[in-house]
């Protein structure tokens, strides 16, 4: 089978076009495309050293002296362990960050912490351009990725011997930052209600009744139901074909209710 090209030559495709006077205009992509050109070579190439770990993808396993399942010991390499090796050298290495090991860390410790509520916009906040000599930074909310990067430049300028006292310095800032911020918000509230202010529901409570309401409903109708199938089960008749028929419009009346409400 040919192999496609057609995707690769676009740049030499639209310079012809646009010298042929077929194109007006140079598309949006034009000028990133010649500055970063498409690959031409499609052959695969065994990568011999993992990026990520910086070693060698070909070495094989070091024998120990330990005794297999069988009672023997492993003094040579099967063809099993060469074609394993030889396998793994056309495979995509896996990316591995220290930011995603202290990520994992963090909220493993603080399961809570993915509750809260987060603000994803596109806009030109970005880590690198932070300064994270403290932890507190204007405009972004101090959380787990605040601890990372304090922990990350902590490690980069050395302030402790290991990842470990870096982590737990950057944890105990977030601990006391954190904190702080829950007193003064206490003490605004309180001050507030003392002046005379009066809070609504949150919004998890507002939920919660509203949750209340329709559980009590169907369990008003639950009973209802469940008298009525005892009565047909002590004495069936033909007599329970309108209290059905009453039923049913008791609950389209219900339901045209909780319709209403929800739309208020």
């Amino acid at each position: 089978m040919k192999i496609q090209t057609n995707a690769t030559n676009i740049l030499e495709r639209t310079s012809a076009y646009l010298q042929a006077g077929l194109l007006r205009n140079a598309p949006a992509f034009y000028d990133v495309i010649a500055q970063v050109p498409p690959s031409t070579k499609f052959t695969r190439e065994p990568k011999l050293v993992n990026p990520s770990t910086g070693q060698d993808r070909t070495r094989f396993r070091e024998l120990t002296d330990k005794v297999n399942w069988r009672g023997l010991y492993k003094t040579r390499y099967a063809a099993s362990d060469r074609h394993a090796s030889v396998s793994r050298l056309y495979k995509a290495s896996r990316l591995k960050y220290l930011e995603d090991d202290l990520r994992q860390l963090f909220y493993d410790q603080h399961p809570w912490e993915l509750s809260r509520p987060k603000i994803v916009i596109e806009n030109n906040i970005d880590n690198s351009s932070l300064d994270w000599s403290n932890i507190q930074q204007l405009g972004k909310p101090v959380d787990g990725e605040s601890v990372v990067q304090r922990t990350l430049f902590l490690m980069k300028n050395k302030k402790h011997d290991n990842l470990a006292d870096c982590y737990d310095q950057a944890r105990f800032e977030f601990y006391q930052v954190r904190m702080q911020r829950d007193s003064e918000e206490q003490i605004a509230t309180e001050e507030a209600a003392m002046f005379g202010s009066i809070f609504g529901p949150t919004a998890l409570e507002y939920g919660i009744q509203r949750e209340q309401d329709v559980i009590a409903k169907w369990k008003q109708r639950a009973i209802r139901e469940t008298e009525l199938l005892d009565a047909k089960r002590a004495n069936p008749s033909d007599s329970w074909a309108q209290e059905e028929s009453s039923d049913k419009d008791l609950d389209q009346q219900e339901e045209d209710e909780e319709i209403e409400e929800l739309q208020l």
